[in-house]
C-alpha cells in the first residue's frame, strides 16, 4: 500500500513530538527549585494544634510534601529552623494602600513591603485608586516588587451617595469607581470592573434591599466577590446579608440592628451607647450569616474610641459561630514596630473572648476566604502556596508571639530573615 505524503508528514510530526516530550519534561524537572524547611513546628490553624518536628518540602512556590523531620526526604536547599513555629502567611482582610483619588504609587509599594516583612503575605483592598492597585498588584503578585499579594475591589455606590439627588458630580466615573442605580446595565458594570483587574466589588452606600440583591446577583454571575458595608443606607444589616453580600465590614455598623439614632451621635454619653449596644440581640443575624457563610470583617482597630458595646457584639457573634476575619482599615505607619493587624488580634483575644487560636485563624484561613483564596493560602497543606511566617514561640498560647518574627517566606522564597537583615 502506498502511503500518501501528507500521512508521512503527520507520522513524522507525531514521532517528533513523542521524541521531544521526554526532553521537555526533563527540562521542566531541571527547572524545578526545591526548598526544605527542616525541624519546624507547624501550626495547624484549622484544628488549633501544633505538629512538632516536621519538614516542609517546597517545589517552586507550592508545598509539595510535609513529613516528620526524621525521614530523610529533603531536596534542594535545606534550612534548619531549629524547632521554631511556622504559621501560614498572615492576611489582612481590610487595608487601603491608596486613596480613591490617588496617592504616590511608591507609597503603596512601601506599605506592601512593610506588611510583607512583618509576615503579612496577602491583603484585601476594598477600595482605592484603580490604576495604582492594578499596577502594584501586577508587580507584587508576580514578585517583580517585594510586597504582600493584593486582591482589590471596584468601589460601587448609589446615586444619592454621589449626587444627593442634585446631579452634583460632573467628572466621569471610572471602572474602579462606579455609580449604580436602577436602570444601570449591571452585567456591563461588573465586566468593566473585572476587566480592570478587580476580584470583587465593594458596595458602599445608597442601596435598598431589592436593588442590592440585583447587584449582588450580577457580581456573582460575573465571577466577582461581593464585599460591602454592614449598613448600606437604607439597607440594614439583615437585609445586606440576605441580599447576598459575602463579606460585611465594620462591626460598629451593627448598631443598625436596632432603631436608635443616638448610637450614631458622637456627643451621646459612652455609658448610654455601651448599655444599649451591649443589649443588642444578634441571634437572628448570626443565624443568617452562618446559613449563607457570610464573614464579618470586624475592623475593631479603626474605631477612634474603643466602645465596649462593639467588642461585646463581636464576642456574641463569635460565640454563635459566625466567621470573623482580621482586617484593620487603618493607614499603615511605616515607623511602627508592628503592623496594626497585631492590634486587631489583641482586641479579639483581650476584649472579644477569642482564644489565641481563634484569633490566628481569623488572620489566616478566614481572612484567606474573604479574598476567595482559601484553596491556595491560609493554612499549611500540600498543594497550597508556600507563604509562611516563622516565629519564636507558640502563638496558640500567646498571640503576641507573632512579634517574635524570624523569617518570612513568600511564594517559596525567603523574603525576610532576621538572621541576615533587619525587619
Amino acid at each position: 500500500m502506498k502511503i500518501k505524503p501528507s500521512a508521512m508528514r503527520i507520522s513524522a510530526l507525531v514521532f517528533l513530538c513523542f521524541c521531544t516530550l521526554p526532553a521537555v519534561f526533563a527540562q521542566q524537572k531541571k527547572d524545578a527549585v526545591y526548598l526544605s524547611l527542616k525541624n519546624v513546628n507547624i501550626v495547624d490553624v484549622e484544628k488549633g494544634k501544633v505538629d512538632t518536628g516536621m519538614t516542609i518540602l517546597i517545589k517552586n512556590d507550592r508545598i509539595e510534601a510535609i513529613f516528620p523531620a526524621k525521614q530523610n526526604k529533603t531536596k534542594g536547599k535545606i534550612i534548619d529552623l531549629q524547632h521554631r513555629f511556622i504559621i501560614p502567611g498572615l492576611v489582612d482582610s481590610h487595608v487601603h494602600v491608596s486613596s480613591i483619588s490617588g496617592s504616590p504609587i511608591e507609597r503603596s509599594y512601601q506599605y506592601l513591603e512593610y506588611l510583607l516583612k512583618h509576615g503579612i503575605t496577602t491583603i484585601r483592598d476594598p477600595a482605592a485608586n484603580g490604576p495604582i492597585l492594578q499596577k502594584v498588584q501586577q508587580d507584587v503578585n508576580s514578585d517583580i516588587r517585594p510586597g504582600s499579594d493584593v486582591y482589590y475591589a471596584a468601589f460601587m455606590a448609589g446615586d444619592w451617595y454621589y449626587n444627593r439627588d442634585m446631579n452634583i458630580r460632573k467628572e466621569p466615573y471610572h471602572p474602579w469607581e462606579q455609580c449604580l442605580k436602577p436602570g444601570t446595565n449591571l452585567d456591563s458594570a461588573m465586566q468593566v470592573a473585572k476587566n480592570f483587574g478587580a476580584t470583587g466589588v465593594k458596595l458602599y452606600h445608597s442601596f435598598d434591599a431589592a436593588f442590592l440583591k440585583e447587584i449582588a446577583a450580577a457580581a456573582k454571575r460575573n465571577h466577582l466577590q461581593v464585599w460591602g458595608h454592614a449598613m448600606m443606607y437604607p439597607a440594614r444589616p439583615l437585609e445586606v446579608v440576605r441580599a447576598g453580600v459575602e463579606v460585611i465590614s465594620h462591626a460598629s455598623m451593627l448598631s443598625a440592628l436596632i432603631n436608635d439614632p443616638k448610637m450614631n451621635y458622637r456627643k451621646v454619653a459612652q455609658a448610654y451607647k455601651d448599655s444599649v449596644g451591649g443589649s443588642i440581640d444578634v441571634s437572628e443575624l448570626a443565624a443568617e450569616m452562618k446559613k449563607r457563610n457570610v464573614i464579618l470583617d470586624a475592623t475593631l482597630s479603626v474605631s477612634e474610641v474603643k466602645e465596649q458595646w462593639i467588642f461585646e457584639i463581636v464576642k456574641k457573634l463569635h460565640l454563635l459561630g459566625v466567621k470573623i476575619s482580621a482586617g484593620t482599615d487603618k493607614i499603615t505607619v511605616l515607623t511602627n514596630p508592628y503592623p496594626h493587624l497585631l492590634d486587631e488580634l489583641n482586641y479579639f483575644v483581650n476584649n472579644c473572648g477569642f482564644t489565641p487560636a481563634d484569633a490566628l485563624a481569623a488572620a489566616t484561613i478566614i481572612s484567606a476566604e474573604t479574598v476567595g483564596q482559601e484553596k491556595n493560602i491560609g493554612s499549611i497543606k500540600v498543594g497550597k502556596k508556600a507563604d509562611f511566617a516563622v516565629i519564636d514561640g507558640n502563638p496558640l498560647i500567646d498571640i503576641n508571639k507573632l512579634k517574635n518574627l524570624q523569617m518570612v517566606i513568600k511564594h517559596g522564597k525567603v523574603v525576610a530573615d532576621k538572621a541576615s537583615s533587619a525587619f
